[in-house]
């Protein structure tokens, strides 16, 4: 598995979609300081989960985020993705199948993070995930960037751990037995609540034992009572009916007495008409004489006002015409000034127009001459820049040389190690040739072992997901269970509680706009108790919406006896403070809740009596206190009823909030059993897989064994080796030859490139005296123009001061016309009001005479009607004393119906209980007793109801809960098993872990162990180097290093210098690479602390390493780039934005020597 390439954009520096290919196994990033190469190396740790803003060098991880430079603004996500080769199979799992694998992440200015696999949006544990045991992530020792190469060897012991942990792929196991022990602790969570369900549930089973003995005892006590009931109802019911047939007879006596009485009356209203008919006669006369009176009246009227009006009129019109004289001559002197002030801007107009136009053309000479300097300028820059480019050609023809030169010694360099090689080579030559062909063998048979191991670890894995599975359906039953219990609790407390409001409830009819004060009441918090005891007062209380205090007293027969009955219409809107009322949420309260005081206890409403307005006082427990009485509180029926209404809300919704659980714990039980039949498969898929590779192993071990047996073909090697070497002579005398021509060829292009840098600081000189010569046409062109600008601002201005003064004038012109047009017309006026004045005058006075006239003849009508009403009213005397008789006896046959009516009304209502205890009256007629009496049948049913009291409250549900909760107990019982032994079986899964942790540390430790040792004599050329555990837990122990260079005797890693701590670290990391080499190793300067010696030993052991690692590293050394197949150059041409430039060095080297 190896990186193919990297696609930025947006981030840090890189704000242009970016690829960065790796086709080679070494990678040199150059370029100078503050290009950006290091941002490469963040973007894979990015990429690869990192969380950490401080470790990608900023402060959020939005920082990331190009924030614009001097040329570009800011923009709003970035993206990082990686494309790896994965042809070999290195990843496992379901991305074994795929030859190129994609990681991307994308992250927005909301702080948004998305990833990306092979274009699938998934979580960022999955990318971590994926890499386990890979020795990739945001933190591993694959990514070194500046500095953490000395970090790295100043580690913690534990710190220092984490390397070697991910070094033997343990660090997936550590994930999963963290996980493991989640669900461990989980599991034990549940099991101590499914301990405490079973504890509460055994103890709700003895409970609910008691509670069905009781509900039988109740159901018998009720249907006895509903039988009584029945049977004193239809007592009451048969004396209704009789007290109602004696006031129905009474009923018909009445009524004949009221029709003789009516027929009386009939014969009286024939007289009574004849005066009614002459009184009419006269008041028609009198009418119509009131009419013409009125008429003329009205007419004398509008005479005396029209003559007032004409003398108004009159004053107005020349208080109007003289207002019009004066305007008249205000508006003649703003027409003078006009016309002078039109005159000026005229003549300032003329004299500024031709100036303007002198300065226009004078302007047109500046920027024709201001043109040709930039031409000039414009020609000499083009002859400047072909001079230039000219010059930047032969620099590069210059600089070519010397890489072609350096080249070509690396290359003699190369060549020359290459045949000391061989030499060395041929004379230690044995058998290296089969060995290393052996050793590959031996490689992949470890690595099929290592994936027979992986898939091993796969099939534990797998094993543990399908344990873990069934205790998390295990818990997910449990819990569903106990909402299920805790549900049917909620539903039996709603239903007893429910039950006992009904009973409670008063069982007369009531008329149909009543309702219980109880439930018409809103009590504030806390205050339910003391409303209660008021109520307890009241006993049954009812109040009567929409209804005043004088329509209750009308409808008082349908009321019941006994029963207080509250008008809302009557109610108060003032609470008194510290009454009974100041406690009662409702805008509108009762009087007499104002009248009753409340205190805490009996001592506190003694002491407020006297110092109160209150007479009466209530305490919180239920005492009352006057100031000539006490009343003890007492329990009853009643009481309760209040707060039983709050406690049934509540109950309504935990029980709606308990069935969405039930609903939702179901989903998930669902869902979970799921996921277990997904892991089944997936463990039969493990096991498969398992079996395959064991068979690749056998046929590894086969080819091994093959091997051996062709040991003795080795020799053919020898003769190779020295054919290769008389090659490698040649081609050493080439570059000999080539290199002495390069020389040459290199002086005379140094000789031309003096010669024309010499010309190019003439050529500069003269480009700089052109643009002095064009900056200044520039700005007098620039001063004249602006000037020339003001004074055309002032011409426009001076025309529309002249346009906006013949305007005026010709509005002053039109004003003068309506002035004079209107004093012309209020003159007419005045003249046409001074002719009718004498005709009023006349017409006034015969109006007059008509109306004495009429008066005179009015006052005669008027006696004659007076004597006509006083007959009229004399007969209807008689009448009315006829209609007062009727009126009584009415008054009586109303009396009587009403009567009636509440007798059927409460015949109705004895019916309507009967409905209500669904049973017919004709039922309990022909049942009941012909000795049966209402006081005996009462105080039988007053003793029942007692007996039902006395057992309190009732669960009725109480035997068929009994069943249900005994059936839940056995399931409850069989989770508690399952879970138990899930607990056992995930303990065992961590002591399995925990087994093979400690295995593949303890063998991983000692082979990086002992790599460290071969390698660091190697790295100094002597001295010694070892790990040691500072624990003998391996499970919890640090590792620590010490390292020895030659000739050093130093006790602690700490006394070495920068360079020897580089060289330390770089041979901890590459003996680690050497068991569990990562997919690539990116370096950042990591050879900066490094003289030319030690880069060289560093040079070489990367070279080696690069056979079975891919290395990409940042780097300023020249001997490092030099061992470099590609080089990938970072440049910032442009300020802030970071750009690649690639080079192939071996097809460069090519083309130098083609």
């Amino acid at each position: 598995m190896r990186l193919k390439k990297i696609k930025l954009a947006g981030f840090k520096s890189f704000v242009d979609p970016t690829s960065i290919p790796f086709p080679g196994d070494m990678t040199a990033i150059v370029g100078p300081n503050g290009c950006g190469k290091s941002n490469v190396i963040d973007a894979v740790r990015w990429v690869l989960g990192e969380s950490s803003a401080k470790n990608l060098r900023g402060d959020a991880m939005t920082d990331v985020i190009f924030n614009g430079s001097t040329a570009r603004k800011a923009v709003g996500q970035c993206s990082v993705e990686l494309v790896f080769d994965n042809s070999s199979g290195r990843i496992a799992g379901e991305y074994a199948k795929y030859n190129e694998l994609s990681i991307k992440r994308v992250v927005t200015r909301d702080a948004t993070s998305t990833y990306f696999l092979n274009a699938s949006k998934c979580r960022r544990r999955d990318v971590t995930d994926l890499f386990l045991g890979t020795g990739l992530g945001p933190r591993s020792y694959a990514i070194i960037e500046q500095g953490m190469i000395s970090r790295l060897i100043e580690s913690k012991p534990q710190e220092l751990r984490v390397f070697i942990e991910e070094a033997a792929g343990i660090s997936k196991y550590k994930e999963r037995r963290r996980e493991t022990e989640n669900r461990i602790r989980h599991t034990q969570d549940n099991l101590e609540r499914l301990e405490d369900v079973r504890a509460e549930l055994g103890r709700q089973l003895d409970k609910l034992q008691r509670q069905a003995a009781a509900a039988r005892r109740y159901k018998t006590l009720k249907a006895q009572e509903r039988q009584l009931k029945a049977e004193l109802a239809a007592i009451r019911w048969l004396k209704q009916d009789d007290h109602l047939q004696k006031l129905l007879s009474q009923q018909e006596q009445v009524k004949t007495e009221i029709e003789a009485l009516t027929a009386k009356q009939r014969g009286d209203e024939a007289g009574i008409e004849k005066y009614r008919v002459a009184a009419q006669e006269h008041k028609q006369v009198l009418d119509t004489l009131q009419q013409s009176l009125f008429t003329v009246s009205a007419a004398i009227s509008r005479l005396e006002q029209s003559a007032q009006h004409n003398q108004q009129r009159r004053q107005q019109i020349q208080q109007e015409l003289n207002t019009l004289n004066d305007q008249l001559a205000r508006l003649g002197d703003t027409q003078g000034h006009l016309v002078y002030q039109h005159e000026t801007l005229s003549e300032s107009l003329l004299n500024l127009e031709p100036e303007y136009e002198m300065k226009q053309a004078y302007c047109e000479q500046l920027d024709i001459a201001r043109d040709e300097a930039e031409q000039a300028l414009q020609q000499h820059q083009r002859a400047f820049q072909q001079a230039d480019q000219g010059y930047h050609q032969l620099k590069q023809q210059v600089h070519t040389h010397h890489s072609k030169v350096q080249t070509l010694l690396q290359m003699q360099m190369r060549t020359q190690q290459r045949i000391g090689e061989l030499e060395q080579e041929l004379k230690e030559y044995t058998q290296d040739d089969f060995e290393t062909r052996l050793m590959q063998l031996e490689a992949e048979k470890s690595d099929l072992e290592i994936q027979v191991e992986a898939l091993s670890e796969a099939l534990l894995e797998a094993e543990t997901e399908q344990t873990e599975a069934r205790s998390a359906l295990a818990n997910s039953n449990a819990a569903l269970l106990a909402a299920k219990g805790e549900l049917q609790s909620l539903q039996s407390q709603h239903a007893a509680l429910d039950i006992l409001q009904k009973a409670s409830a008063p069982q007369q009819a009531q008329p149909e706009e009543a309702i219980a004060l109880w439930e018409w009441l809103t009590p504030k918090p806390g205050k339910a108790a003391v409303i209660e005891h008021v109520l307890t007062l009241l006993g049954d209380a009812q109040v009567l919406r929409d209804c005043s205090l004088q329509s209750g007293i009308s409808a008082q027969a349908s009321f019941t006896a006994g029963f207080h009955y509250f008008t809302e219409g009557q109610f108060t809107e003032s609470k008194s403070p510290g009454s009974v009322a100041s406690l009662v949420e409702n805008p509108q309260v009762p009087a007499i809740f104002n009248h009753i005081g409340v205190a805490k206890d009996v001592a506190s409403a003694q002491a407020l009596l006297g110092a109160s307005p209150f007479s009466l006082f209530v305490t919180e427990t239920g005492e009352w206190l006057a100031q000539d009485w006490l009343r003890i509180g007492k329990k009853d029926e009643q009481a309760g009823q209040l707060q039983r209404a709050q406690t049934l809300a509540r109950l309504a919704g935990d029980i709606l909030r308990g069935e969405n659980a039930v609903a939702e714990l179901t989903g998930q039980v669902t869902l979970t059993e799921a996921r277990l039949n997904a892991y089944q498969d997936n463990l039969k898929q493990h096991q498969s897989r398992l079996s395959a590779e064991q068979n690749a192993l056998q046929q590894r071990e086969h080819q091994v064994q093959w091997l051996k047996e062709q040991q003795q073909q080795q020799q053919q090697k020898r003769q190779r080796l020295h054919d290769e070497l008389a090659r490698q002579k040649d081609q050493f005398e080439e570059e000999a030859i080539e290199l002495a021509m390069l020389n040459e060829s290199l002086e005379a292009l140094e000789e031309q490139l003096a010669e024309q840098a010499a010309a190019q600081e003439q050529l500069d000189a003269t480009r700089q005296s052109l643009q002095q010569k064009v900056a200044s046409q520039r700005a007098q062109y620039e001063q004249y123009t602006r000037a020339l600008h003001e004074q055309a601002l002032q011409l426009q201005d001076l025309r529309n001061k002249l346009q906006s003064a013949a305007a005026q004038q010709q509005q002053l012109e039109s004003q003068v016309q309506d002035v004079n047009q209107r004093k012309d017309a209020l003159e007419r006026e005045l003249l046409a009001l001074s002719s009718p004045e004498n005709e009023q005058k006349a017409q006034l006075q015969a109006y007059l005479t008509d109306k004495e006239q009429l008066e005179e003849q009015k006052s005669e009508q008027q006696l004659a009607l007076e004597h006509a009403e006083s007959m009229l009213a004399e007969a209807m005397q008689g009448q009315q004393g006829q209609m007062a008789t009727i009126a009584k006896r009415q008054q009586e046959l109303d009396s009587l119906k009403i009567e009636a009516e509440g007798v059927r009304v409460r015949g109705t209502a004895i019916l309507e209980q009967l409905n209500e205890l669904d049973v017919t009256l004709k039922n309990v007629l022909e049942s009941l007793p012909a000795e049966a009496q209402e006081k005996p049948t009462q105080t039988e049913l007053e003793q029942t109801s007692a007996a039902i009291s006395r057992l309190g409250a009732v669960n009725l549900a109480a035997v068929e809960e009994y069943d249900i909760q005994a059936e839940r107990k056995t399931h409850l019982d069989t989770q508690f098993t399952d879970l138990t032994d899930a607990l056992d079986t995930l303990q065992n899964a961590i002591r399995k872990i925990d087994r093979e942790t400690r295995t593949r540390f303890s063998h991983t430790f000692e082979q990086v162990n002992e790599d460290l040792k071969q390698l660091f004599p190697k790295v100094f050329g002597g001295g010694s180097a070892y790990l040691a555990l500072t624990d003998d837990d391996l499970l919890e122990t640090g590792v620590t290093i010490m390292a020895r260079p030659p000739g050093k005797k130093n006790s602690t890693i700490h006394l070495l210098s920068g360079g020897e701590k580089a060289l330390t670290a770089l041979s901890l990391v590459f003996a680690i690479f050497r068991l569990n080499p990562a997919p690539f190793c990116l370096l950042d300067e990591v050879d900066a602390p490094l003289d030319d010696a030690n880069v060289g030993r560093f040079c070489k052991l990367v070279s080696e390493m690069s056979k079975s690692v891919q290395f990409i590293y940042i780097t300023h050394n020249k001997i490092a780039m030099e061992m470099a197949s590609h080089l990938t150059g970072v440049t910032m041409a442009e300020p802030g934005v970071s750009r690649m430039v690639a080079v192939d060095v071996e097809e460069a080297v090519s083309l130098v020597e083609a």
